[in-house]
């Protein structure tokens, strides 16, 4: 009997001693994973953003699907092989030194994972772009893909992706047999390591061999001379793609962070923890805060600004007199031609940027040669959010031309200062320039923002369009040639207050007597006169966490109330625009009715989100008006009535009241025109233009392809713009 209770025993190990193994187990992997971290991270962090953000899902698409250029493909692969040797390597390294807190880093039982882990992260590199590609396939919406050849093209470009993966892992497996083999040499006289468990383990890193440790140094001299270009001149990047900018910056990281890594666990010393603590208490005490409002083109993102000159920018009141007295003398009623672009990124500035210049163009038809555009000549007044700001700062800018403007340039001029790659300077800043100073005390280089700013003043500076970098106010100078140009309102928002905050090329609208927006701030009361184009776009347009939110210093002899304040991305408020459109009707007509001009308004609505319904569809019955719009055809949106968990539910919440603001604000600006029943053609019109889901992916961020403009200008010729055109010329060309 005591014979056959012990063989029971080991056949039927006890439940104890099985937990004991796994938790064995358990602790000998983690203890692998430890020397790794810093690629395991980076993996983590990007296979969240890949599967959580809509615009980091979009960089798969332009780079696999919408991006003809094969020149960045080929940058892709390369830029894939890079991160996953970096990430391969550094492994490699980290598991030949020895750890004293690890002992288990030398268990002969988990000799596998370090052979294996260093390849598989390699390896994972270009697999995850091609995952991440697949996934943005099933989450962004796109038209259908047959057997064409560009759409095999999209397949063969996915397959190099895995094939390069699969490549990778060979090469790590037998690239040590190969080289034997074509050495021939030592074979017999030197031991052969042809697995990483059998190299010898030192304790330095100097030890690891001198090829080694000058790769490490090579790494580190790249990161400063790429730092360094980056911070002074980050639109060199224009042209690379921002999905291999981020290849590229995952390589250094990768490196660069194992190396620290590796010297701070041989010592026993914390250093990533250490890094992120200073970096945590310089940021909690703003004391390296680099994102500062630019008021002035000479000034940086690291400096406080200098004291503001006089005032000397034209009232708005002014403006909209000598409107109506050169426009509307002799009409009744007058026609008032008023804008609102919705934001969107580079979607939105690109069709923004359609639709204003196909309109100016059609109009222009029958007009006398090298006369003000018709169009333009009744365009009051436009407000901007977002990419929609940007649109209209572009079309504005090219209008502001010394010579009369030639309305056919200005479509291709615009498609070719947008065609620019905005996002990967942005990106290339973030990850080398704006990383660099989180750990630096005091302020020292210009951030991402402004890596922004100059791509869209050197893009539009190869375009002959030099306002950018000038002052926004220089444009409505009296007595300039451009002093006529339609006055933009772009809106942005405050962080504390929750406010909009609406700029202006004007002195102040809102007085003591007349507060003319409605729960929001005059930008005019802080900004500077003198503060370039660009920053103003840009305070319109700080997308989270892609841009930073702006620190705005008011320096003058009577400083506003707050004197500082924090702008973000105006589609925090609301993205439609509408809302400060709203209320330039109402100051326009006000002013009309004082001087005795009846108005009748033309507005402009330019949205850009596919899935968006058509507000106009939806309007009172009993409110009839002229309106233009194109249905689009269904398409499937987010299931109605679905339930949130109470986890991120208030986030939703939060998020989604962004979008109801919008539509509540459309609403308003549609009942507040008023139709004219007798003669509909004399009375309020609105005109909707909107993007449907078409046959190619249109990217948010601030970057965009040909063939996304060739889908844009098939989306505009659904609309009957040559009747548009006539419709626009009758209520116009009279005046004239």
């Amino acid at each position: 009997m005591p014979d056959l209770r012990r063989a029971k025993g080991k056949r039927r190990p006890s439940i104890r001693h099985h937990w004991r193994h796994v938790l064995g187990w358990t602790a000998l992997v983690l203890d692998h994973l430890k020397p790794v971290r810093v690629s395991l991270l980076v993996l983590a962090v990007v296979a969240i953003v890949t599967v959580t953000v809509d615009q980091a899902a979009e960089l798969f698409l332009i780079a696999l699907w919408t991006d003809p250029s094969r020149s960045r493909y080929l940058g892709l692969l390369a830029s894939s092989a890079l991160a996953g040797f970096a990430m391969w390597y550094a492994a490699r390294n980290a598991y030949r030194l020895r750890y004293p807190r690890w002992p288990a880093l030398q268990d002969e039982r988990a000799a596998f994972l370090r052979d294996w882990l260093p390849r598989l992260l390699g390896a994972s590199v270009p697999l995850l772009v091609c995952i991440g590609y697949v996934i943005a396939l099933a989450r962004l919406p796109h038209g259908p893909c047959d057997l064409t050849e560009q759409c095999m093209q999209r397949g063969w470009r996915a397959m190099g992706l895995l094939v390069e993966s699969a490549a990778m892992i060979a090469f790590f497996v037998v690239r040590r047999r190969v080289t034997r083999m074509l050495r021939h040499r030592g074979a017999t006289t030197r031991p052969h390591h042809d697995r990483p468990r059998d190299e010898k383990r030192v304790w330095r890193v100097s030890d690891l061999g001198r090829w080694t440790v000058a790769s490490y140094v090579v790494a580190v001299i790249l990161n400063v001379v790429a730092t360094i270009v980056i911070a002074m001149v980050p639109e060199l990047l224009d042209g690379i793609g921002p999905l291999a900018i981020l290849l590229i910056a995952e390589a250094f990281l990768c490196y660069t962070g194992g190396l620290l890594c590796m010297i701070g666990d041989r010592r026993g010393v914390p250093l990533l923890s250490v890094l992120l603590l200073v970096s945590a208490s310089l940021h909690w005490l703003h004391l390296n805060d680099n994102h500062h409002v630019r008021q002035y083109p000479a000034m940086s993102t690291h400096e406080h600004p200098a004291v503001q000159p006089a005032d000397t920018r034209p009232g708005f009141d002014a403006y909209v007199d000598n409107w109506l007295t050169t426009r509307c003398v002799g009409r009744q009623p007058c026609p008032v031609i008023l804008v609102s672009a919705e934001g969107g990124g580079i979607r939105a500035a690109a069709w923004t940027t359609e639709v204003l210049s196909r309109l100016t163009a059609d109009t222009q038809q029958g007009q006398p040669a090298h006369s003000e555009p018709l169009f333009a000549h009744y365009l009051l007044a436009a407000s901007g959010v977002s990419g929609g700001s940007l649109g209209l700062a572009v079309y504005t800018a090219s209008l502001a031309q010394p010579q009369p403007v030639d309305v056919s340039t200005l479509e291709p001029r615009a498609r070719r200062m947008l065609s620019h790659d905005f996002l990967a300077p942005t990106l290339a800043n973030a990850f080398f320039v704006d990383l660099t100073q989180r750990w630096l005390p005091g302020a020292w280089m210009n951030d991402r923002a402004r890596a922004l700013t100059r791509a869209w003043e050197s893009a539009a500076r190869e375009e002959g369009i030099p306002a950018f970098a000038q002052p926004f106010s220089a444009l409505y100078a009296p007595g300039t040639a451009a002093s006529t140009l339609p006055a933009l309102f772009l809106n942005s928002t405050t962080v504390a207050e929750g406010k909009r905050f609406i700029q202006h090329p004007f002195a102040p609208v809102a007085t003591p007597q007349r507060q003319a927006w409605t729960a929001g701030f005059d930008g005019s009361s802080w900004l500077d006169p003198r503060v370039p184009l660009s920053e103003v776009v840009l305070n319109s347009a700080r997308f989270t966490y892609l841009s930073p939110a702006g620190t705005l210093e008011a320096n003058m002899a009577n400083p506003p109330v707050p004197a500082r304040l924090q702008l973000v991305d105006g589609g925090y408020f609301e993205n439609s625009g509408a809302t400060t459109l709203l209320e330039l009707l109402h100051l326009v007509r006000d002013k009309a009715r004082q001087r005795g001009i009846p108005l009748h308004f033309i507005i402009i609505h330019i949205s850009n989100d596919p899935l968006m319904g058509d507000f106009v569809e939806q309007h009172d019955a009993n409110h009839p008006m002229p309106f233009y719009s194109v249905a689009c055809p269904a398409a499937p949106g987010r299931a109605a009535g679905r339930v949130s968990g109470e986890a991120i539910a208030p986030l939703n919440a939060l998020l989604d009241t962004r979008s109801a603001r919008g539509e509540y604000a459309r609403v308003q600006l549609l009942d507040a025109l008023r139709p004219n029943t007798a003669s509909p053609a004399n009375g309020d019109i609105l005109w909707h233009f909107r993007l449907c889901p078409g046959d190619y992916p249109i990217p948010m961020g601030w970057t965009i392809s040909t063939p996304v403009f060739t889908e844009l200008d098939r989306q505009l010729n659904r609309y009957p713009m040559d009747a548009f055109g006539a419709t626009l010329r009758a209520q116009l060309a009279p005046t004239r």
